[in-house]
Formats: C-alpha cells, sequence, structure tokens
C-alpha cells in the first residue's frame, strides 16, 4: 500500500507546479516531473512479488504491450520537454521576460 502513494505524491506535486509557478522553466520541470509520476504509477500498478519468470504457461508469454506503451511514453515525455525547452529560449530571448504573466500581456 506504500507504493501506491509515493507515485501519487509525485503527480500532485507536480500539478501544483504546473498551477501555480509562474516560470516557465518551472512549469516546464513540473511537466517532466508530471510524466515521471505516471510512468512511476505504471511501474507500480505493473510490479508483482515472486520469483517465477513472466510465463503464463506452456509456450505462452505475458502480454508486452504495456511495456511497450511505458517505452513509448518516456520517448515522447523526452521529445516534449526537449521541444518546450528550445520553445522557451527562443520566447525568452525574444520577449527578454521569464514569468508567464509578463509574457503574455499585450501592449
Amino acid at each position: 500500500m506504500v507504493d501506491f502513494i509515493a507515485p501519487f505524491i509525485i503527480i500532485i506535486l507536480s500539478i501544483y507546479g504546473l498551477l501555480f509557478k509562474k516560470h516557465i522553466i518551472s512549469k516546464i520541470i513540473a511537466l517532466d516531473v508530471l510524466n515521471t509520476g505516471i510512468v512511476f504509477l505504471f511501474v507500480v500498478i505493473s510490479s508483482k512479488l515472486g520469483t517465477a519468470p513472466p510465463i503464463k504457461g506452456q509456450g505462452s508469454y505475458v502480454d508486452p504491450f504495456p511495456q511497450a506503451v511505458i517505452i513509448t511514453s518516456i520517448v515522447v515525455g523526452f521529445a516534449t520537454i526537449s521541444l518546450l525547452l528550445s520553445v522557451s529560449m527562443i520566447i525568452v530571448e525574444k520577449k527578454r521576460k521569464k514569468d508567464l504573466n509578463e509574457i503574455e500581456k499585450k501592449k
């Protein structure tokens, strides 16, 4: 039961960072932490105790689809964070501001 608490704490803290932090880099870091928390939650849910190999029976193996989804999630999360950092660097360079409230203000 304790294993399930840690991913939810990470997810809740990252949602707090997304909602209440105003610095553009803080929001990007919170989004990356949210992705990590969700992957951590899936790992905790899918983990099982035991020493037997993941084989269901004679000649049939466990479905590899959830593992492929998690690997894809990690890769997509990395690509998203890389793109966000690139775009945020361009925005900060053009606007010369890091606070999102100041960036969104119209003159």
